[in-house]
Parts: C-alpha cells; structure tokens; sequence
C-alpha cells in the first residue's frame, strides 16, 4: 500500500499512516479487503468513475481502490471528528469533515490531507466535490484544489461577495470554476482552476448573470448597465479574457443540443457601434476561442434604418460560427460570414440565395444548413465544402420544413414538398462525405420526432392503425435505415450510443449502433423490467436469461438469470443485481458495460456476514459486509492472484506529453507482459490520421513520438488496444 502526508498552509497535520494485518485477496474481477473489525451501517463513502473511497462516520481509517492501478489503499488519519460527507468523480475521491479534507488520487494511489481554514461554505448545497481529475474544498476564506494528476494542492483566496450570496461550482474535464454572486447582484466573484497550467485565477465584476461552459473553459457576461461586459476562460491558457462596450452586448446562445456536438470550442457575441448622423453604425462580431483564450473579432458598417446591407441571422456552433447579412441594393442577396474555431478566420461566402423572412439557419459542430424558398444549402465550415438542394417545391409556395437537426458532422432535414409520396422525404448531408442522401416516408404516416446524438439521428413517425416507421440515419455509414414499428407489442428508444427495438410479437430485441453502422438481433423479448442507459442496456429475457448490450463494445452478453431482490443501477456503464432470493446462489451479479461481459461475486453470510450496501459508479463498483469486508470492482483483473503489487500489473495508457502541443507530443504506456499493441491516432470526426503502432511489444514502458506536421490544428484522440484492454485518450495540437 502506498500512502503520504502532506503539510497544508503551514501547519503540520500529523497523519499517522498505518500498515495493518489488512487480508487481501480477489476473486476474479473483485478486489477484496479484509479491514479486520466488524463494520456497521453508519459510514460515509463514494463511487466513481475509476475509484472509491469509504470510512466509518467515527473511524479514522480512509480505504479508497483505484482501477487504475488495481489496489487498494489505506491511511490513519490524526483526527477526532466525525466524517461529515465522501465524493468521488473521474480519478479522484475525497472523505470531509469539520476540520479536514482527505483526498485521493486514483492516478498515484496516494492520500493528500487538507487541514483547511474556515468553515465550508453552503451555496445551497456545501461547495466540495470531485470531478475529472479535480477535487475540491471551498470555505469561507478560501478555495482549495486537489490535483489527482500531480496530487498537489493548491489555494487561493478569494474577494468576497458579502454575507447574503448565492452561487456554485462548475467543473469542466481540464478546469473548474467557483462562481459567486451576491443576493442584490452588485458583487460577483469568478475563480478558475486549470488543470493544464496547474494554476488559479480570479476576476470580479457586477451582475454577470451570463454563465454558459464549453470545452476547455466557459464565458461570462454582463447585461445591467454600461459600458457592458462579455468575457471567456481558456483552461489553456489559465487566464480570463474580456470585452466592453457602451453598447448593449448580445449573447448569441448556441443553438445545439449539448448532446449531440462536442467539442464545443467557442462562443459568439455581438455589438455595435454608435449610429452616426449619415445612419451609419458598425456591427462587431466577437468570438471567444477556449483554444487560444482569446476574442477573435469581424466588423463592417452598416445602414441603421435597414436600407443597403443589413444585418441578419447569427449563430453558434461547436467548432465556429455564422452570421448572414442581406444587399438591399442587390435583390436582397445573402452573404454568408463564416469562423473557424481552428485557423481563427472569418471567411465571407456566396451561395447565390436571397432573402426571405422564412429563411431558416441553423448550425451544429461545423456544419451550416441554409433553408431558403428555391434551395437547401449546406457548408462545412472546417474542410470549405458545400451541397445544396434544388427544390422542386411546387411554385408559390414555401417548403413544409418539419424540422432541422445538426449533429456533430452532419445535418438531418424533414420536409415535405406538396401533397403526394414524393413530397414526403427526410435527407441528410454528410460533412464527411460532402453528399445529401435522401429517404421517403409513407403518406400515412406523421412526423413525430427527432432524435439525434453526433453518431446518428433518428426521425420518427406514426401511425396509430397500422406501422410506423423510424428512420435512422448513421454517420459512419452515411445511410438511411427504415424500421417498421407496429402499433402493439413493439417497444422502442433511443440513446446516446445506440437504438433498440424489442418486438413481443416476434418475441426478438434488435440494437443499432450507428457508430459502427451495425445491427445486434438477439431472440429474446423483455420479461419485466428492462433497464437502458446511455451506453448500456440490460434486459431480463423470456428464455430465462439476462441480456446486457454494450454500445461501448457493440456486443450482447447472457447469464442465466438469478431471481435478485436489489438492483443498483445510477445511469453509469455498472449494473448489479444483489442478494440473489435462493441464498445458494451467487450473491451478486454484475454487468460491465465497458467491456460487455457479466461478472460475478460469491460471499457467504458465515465468512463476510451481511451485506451493509452495494453502489456503482462509472467503471468500478463497491460492496460491503459487516464482518469487515469491502469488496472493489476491478475490471483489470481476472486471476486470482495479483503477481504485481506495485500496481504494474496492468496495462496502462498515460496522457500525451506535452498537451496541448504544437507540432509533436510524446505518448507512454506500460503493459505488464508481452503482447500485440495497436496504437492510433484518429481526428474528432472519427477518421483515422496515423497508426503508431501494430505490433508485438515487450513488457514494460514504451513511448513513441507523434509528429502533428503538416496536420491541422484541433483535437485529436489516440486510441490504446492490448489484449482486450481498449483506452482512448484526447490531445491538441495548437498553432
């Protein structure tokens, strides 16, 4: 077990670090520990994405496990106080009292101790929490942050907002920011941590209602009085980012829905200047960059009175954004103005449309669609490519746009053009393929629904006296798939990672996963409840056994099924059953939807005694008895000896280094035997830029260089597979 102390501002917190006769062992893909005393129901603990961390309430033992390095951990801490609250989030957890705050890291497997000044204060809720690779504590003096990735502390006072305040803290992957406003509004305080630059900053100002997070950072702004404020944060950078302006400044929300477009790398703002005698002003347009963490700016005149050019729609995507203009001097022509997140340029397009107040505009990650009364266009903002749609709507009238949702790469169209079958279509334009595919719908049928996530859209129709029909559209195979879905007997839903489709009638259950274009069919109909969640679905069968699908892995596993009282399921990628009805039989039954296998775990009443509880979190799980046994998920393990204490016995990939980066980056994995390692590098839209490595590797570290020359600037993700081990971790090439 590997422990350490910590000395916090100043002051020596003796932490009294204790090597008990603690019996470990493991049944396969559990790690259990034996704590040597019977425990109870009063305790205080948390699950998260890679660890957990559990204590008595009066005990002054922390036991946390990490999957990372597949121990367990334990520390004695010097205090006398009860432990008041646990959180755990991504590789961090962290046990609170009155007067202290241990954190560990599931990244080095150690404790940190914070002694902290002040009392924690309650927004509402107490202000602490873990997230990502964050942790933190914040009091009435101070805002503390426990890095997991260095395992460092570090603090920062804070300006006060006055006794009556209200706010929160909103964490990000790379930063998180304390926000604090007081009740009457005339004082508020801006606190950000970066995990990249490993430090903290502050800015204040009055009234800063606008809060909003992306990628990377978030913006802020100010709509009471002049001179008027918008301004954004880069975790990048570390720094805050401002604009004013004596006129009233516009916060030109994105129009996305969050699920669908990531990343989410900048923000649109707009103002304008004093009008002039002549009726001349000018528009600016401000676009804050959590890349650089910096405003990029466009400005042109324009006539006030709406004579000439006149400003039109605007808005925000992920990856940039548009604003469209109109020449009354010339047919009402639009012009187009265009920002890439990536080269920082604004670019002005003519797509030969005109102006029509039923104009609709929308935009998603990087990809506009333009509705117009003679013709569909659609543009891709990072590559500069375009396709349009000439509509042969009968003349006079305006397409029937039923609606229009963008994805991450894509945009998906609903319309009808007139009465008819022909007139009844959905279509969709690929920013891959740079190509709009089309399908028709029967005339019976009504438009219901979109659905969409950056994968793949769903558009649903009805139709009460005969079936339906769902229509899915897949990015990866930039098709249309129809799915006929009767009135009765037939249930079905969408998530994030998949769709599925459980057809009593033919007593089967059939899984789409759009991300590998791909189809599941299992001969199994649901018997009682089914459970699906973003990534995962399980699902008691009519045949007499569970099924559970991953859409992380695309596949479908079975267990024969085991009458269980208890289910613990939080919307994670972990489902357990427990306490099994026959007490014979296997006292938990697990599924792991982040390898698509079912897992179980054997106790007995005579050895461990009874089971105080049972939680999941993201990729491990915790369940405890009362004779002192905690028992940790650990999805790296399946032996039953662990031949490598030191936590190397398993694989383990490592972020990039340096990231961001500029032209090149360093990768590091360990592996613990011999093995075939294929390591990529792919960019956001899934596409695949470079294999580093297909081959047979040795036991031990390995590190390779990733040279970005000649590549463009943005995200891109690198993706780990070794005997069956499957990591993907992001980077960034900055210019």
């Amino acid at each position: 077990m590997k422990t350490s102390g910590n000395y916090v501002r100043g002051l020596l917190l003796a932490i009294l670090f204790s090597f008990p006769s603690l019996a470990s062992s493991q049944q396969s893909f559990w790690d259990i520990l034996n704590v040597g005393k019977t425990l109870t129901s009063d305790n205080k603990y948390a699950v998260g994405e890679t660890c957990l961390v559990f204590s008595e309430t009066s005990s002054n033992m922390a036991y946390a496990f990490s999957t990372i390095t597949g121990n367990w951990d334990s520390a004695s801490i010097a205090t006398t106080l009860p432990w008041t609250d646990a959180a755990a989030g991504g590789k961090c957890a962290m046990l609170l009292n009155d007067s202290l705050a241990v954190f560990f890291s599931a990244v080095n497997h150690d404790f940190k101790v914070l002694q902290f000044e002040g009392q924690i204060i309650t927004a509402g809720r107490k202000l602490f929490g873990c997230k990502a690779i964050m942790g933190y504590v914040v009091t009435t003096s101070k805002i503390y942050v426990f890095d997991a990735e260095d395992s460092q502390i570090r603090s920062a006072n804070y300006t006060s907002v006055g006794t009556a305040f209200n706010g929160d803290v909103y964490t990000g992957d790379d930063y998180l920011c304390l926000n604090l406003f007081s009740d009457n509004l005339t004082s508020q305080t801006l606190v950000a941590y970066s995990s990249v630059t490993k430090s903290l900053s502050e800015i204040t100002g009055v009234n800063l209602p606008l809060f909003r997070q992306l990628e990377h950072g978030f913006i802020f702004g100010g709509t009471s009085d002049a001179p008027y404020l918008c301004g954004g944060y880069s975790s990048y950078i570390g720094t805050f980012a401002t604009k004013t302006s004596d006129i009233y400044i516009n916060d030109v929300l994105y129009q996305y829905d969050i699920n669908r477009v990531y990343p989410r790398l900048c923000y649109l703002f707009n103002s304008r200047s004093e009008v002039g005698t002549n009726g001349i002003a000018t528009s600016y347009l401000w676009v804050f960059n959590t890349l650089t963490g910096l405003f990029d700016d466009f400005s042109y005149e324009y006539n006030y009175n709406e004579t000439h050019l006149v400003p039109n729609d605007m808005g925000t995507g992920g990856q940039g954004i548009f604003h469209i203009t109109y020449d009354k001097d010339n047919g009402d022509k639009v012009n187009l103005i265009t920002y890439d997140v990536y080269s920082r340029v604004f670019t002005q397009h003519d797509f030969n449309i005109v102006y029509d107040y039923r104009n609709v505009n929308y935009i998603g990650g990087h990809i506009i669609a333009l509705t117009t009364k003679d013709k569909l266009v659609f543009y891709d903002i990072l590559s500069g490519d375009s396709a349009s749609y000439n509509s042969d709507w009968q003349a006079g009238q305006f397409p029937g746009i039923q609606g229009i949702w963008l994805g991450n790469n894509y945009a998906t169209t609903v319309y009808y053009k007139g009465p008819g079958a022909q007139g009844m279509k959905v279509f969709n334009y690929n920013g891959t393929t740079d190509s709009i595919i089309d399908v028709s719908f029967a005339t019976s049928n009504n438009y219901s629904d979109v659905f969409g996530t950056k994968d793949y859209s769903i558009v649903k129709f009805v139709n009460y006296t005969q079936p339906a029909e769902h229509l899915l559209y897949s990015v990866a195979n930039d098709s249309w798939l129809v799915k006929s879905v009767a009135s009765s007997g037939v249930t079905t839903g969408e998530k994030t990672g998949y769709y599925f489709l459980t057809d009593n009638n033919q007593h089967s259950t059939t899984f789409y996963n759009a991300k590998s274009g791909s189809e599941i069919t299992i001969q199994a109909s649901k018997s009682g409840t089914h459970y699906p969640a973003d990534s995962i679905f399980m699902m008691p069968g009519n045949d007499q056994n569970y099924y559970g699908y991953s859409a992380v892995t695309n596949s479908v596993a079975a267990h024969p099924i085991i009458y269980y009282s208890g289910i613990e399921y939080r919307n994670n990628n972990i489902f357990i059953y427990y306490d099994p009805l026959n007490t014979t039989l296997t006292s938990h039954l697990l599924y792991d939807g982040n390898l698509g296998i079912f897992v179980t775990l054997n106790t007995s009443s005579q050895t461990h005694g009874s089971r105080i509880l049972t939680r999941t979190g993201g990729k491990t799980a915790l369940t405890v008895y009362n004779k002192g046994y905690l028992f940790a998920y650990d999805p790296s393990q399946n032996t039953a000896v662990d031949e490598s204490p030191s936590g190397t016995g398993t694989f383990q990939l490592c972020q990039n280094y340096p990231n961001p980066f500029i032209n090149s980056t360093t990768i590091t994995w360990q592996q613990p035997e011999k093995a075939h390692v294929v390591l990529k590098v792919y960019d956001f839209t899934d596409r695949e830029v470079k294999t580093l490595v297909d081959s047979e590797q040795a036991k031990g570290e390995h590190k390779i260089k990733f040279d970005a020359s000649g590549l463009p600037a943005g995200i891109y993700f690198f993706q780990f597979r070794a005997n069956g081990r499957f990591e993907t971790k992001k980077m960034i090439c900055h210019r």
